[in-house]
């Protein structure tokens, strides 16, 4: 699997769970596992699932960071508050 493909996978996990913000298990420990190149069992627990996404996240710069090009995301990663002016996150 190339760099670019693996990003995007990264990408639309982290949209999915930014947008439903449900961790699931199976799918972070398989792309998380493929990304570091580990083979993890999947953890259950709030803080071990929050700690994956995070671990992507930083990749996910890190990767950005070296030009490899973006896959068009669907958040936008503003958020407005209720007086609507814009915050970023």
């Amino acid at each position: 699997m190339s760099k670019i493909e693996l990003k995007s996978e990264v990408e639309q996990l982290l949209a999915e769970v930014d947008k439903t913000h449900r961790y699931s298990m199976s799918k972070i420990y398989d792309v998380a596992n493929r990304v570091f190149d580990k083979n993890e069992t999947p953890q259950s627990c709030a803080s071990c699932l929050i700690r994956k996404v995070r671990e992507l996240r930083k990749w996910l710069e890190d990767q950005n960071e070296e030009n490899i090009p973006s896959v068009k995301s669907t958040s936008t990663g503003v958020k407005k508050k209720k007086s609507g002016r814009k915050i970023k996150e």
